[in-house]
Formats: structure tokens, sequence, C-alpha cells
């Protein structure tokens, strides 16, 4: 898979993430200082139009599966299939059961949005021993952005199946007129049993 993504890139939502410019996040970032690459806070309004499912089998947290057309989460298209549900306003959910996660999300006010803080779920991503020679830390951190840049886009579109994990970054540039290209090594599945991986 390969991607690349403008330094001067911004969502258009009410979003709460590193601000990148001049391929450096900046120091007055409204992300709070504990949140990890891939975070993000959004307030929404219900209906929320989000389809959880538990992250594992022993209920270690929820995933988005899907998002419901003309729901909160769809229109803010910030949201995508895969994201992790870290937090519910203030309260951590990372590693909250089904039903906990669900019961806060219900209790929550109707007449005000709610703040949920999402993950894409990838953490730390390994690169190449020569790419980690190559790069500066600024450039590092772009080509980090654009890979969780475009995991979003493969998880919006659907059309590989569900991205289960980011295996290894393999290459990345950044050119002259700021854009950075990246190449990286991912694991798939179409039926939740069985994954592929694509380069």
């Amino acid at each position: 898979t390969a991607a690349f993504l403008n330094p001067s890139y911004q969502s258009r939502s009410r979003l709460h993430r590193p601000v990148h410019h001049d391929n450096i996040i900046a120091k007055n970032s409204i992300q709070p200082p504990m949140m990890g690459i891939g975070d993000y806070t959004i307030d929404l309004t219900k209906p929320l139009g989000i389809v959880l499912e538990e992250r594992d089998e022993e209920g270690n947290g929820v995933v988005v599966k899907t998002l419901a057309d003309g729901g909160a989460a769809a229109d803010s298209e910030v949201i995508v299939p895969g994201d992790v549900l870290l937090k519910i306003g203030t309260k951590d959910v990372s590693t909250a059961g089904f039903d906990d996660v669900m019961d806060l999300l219900i209790s929550a006010p109707s007449d005000a949005p709610v703040s949920l803080t999402l993950g894409d779920g990838l953490g730390r991503m390994d690169i190449t021993p020569n790419l980690a020679k190559q790069l500066n830390p600024d450039e590092a951190i772009l080509a980090d952005s654009v890979v969780r840049a475009a995991v979003r886009e493969v998880r919006k579109n659907g059309t590989l199946g569900d991205l289960l994990k980011v295996e290894i970054v393999l290459g990345a540039g950044v050119r002259d007129d700021g854009r950075c290209l990246v190449r990286f090594f991912a694991i798939f599945s179409t039926d939740g049993a069985t994954s592929y991986s694509c380069n």
C-alpha cells in the first residue's frame, strides 16, 4: 500500500489531534498530552450511528465495526471502521466490556455533544533498520502520519477487507514539495478467520 499526505492536511470536523505544520507537531496543539499518535477526540450529537463490537474474546474494549448512514459518526467523515473507543467524556473505556460501554453511551445526555476519544489501534509501528537510519525525527513523524492516514482511507473504503495490523514500514521519502511517500506491509482479513498480507 502506498500513500501520500500533504503536511498541512487538517480535518474539517470538530476534531482534536496533533496539528502538523512544516513536518513538526505544534507545541500548542489542542491534543491532550496523554493521547498517543493516532488518537483523537471528537464531539458528536446523538444519534451517533456507530456499530461497536468487542475488541477481542476477553472483552478488552470495543472497536468500531460499521457506521450507520445518516448518523453523526458517518457525517463527521472522521471515524472509520477499525477505530478503537478509548474514552467517553473523561471515562477510560479502553479495556471496558461491551455492556459497560453501551451503558455509558445510552446514559449520555441527548441534548449535548458526546465527547469520544478514539484511536486507530495501530500502536507503535515498526520500520526497517535502514529506513530508520535515513529519516530524521520530523520525517519519521510525517511518515507515521502518512501511514495512519492511508490506513484510515483503506478502512473507510473496505474493499480489501478489515485492515488488522500494519506489520512494518518498508520505505519512505519526503519530496521537495512536502509530500511524503510511504510503502508499508499490512495484514488484512475478509472473513474474520483467515488473513492475507498486502504490500
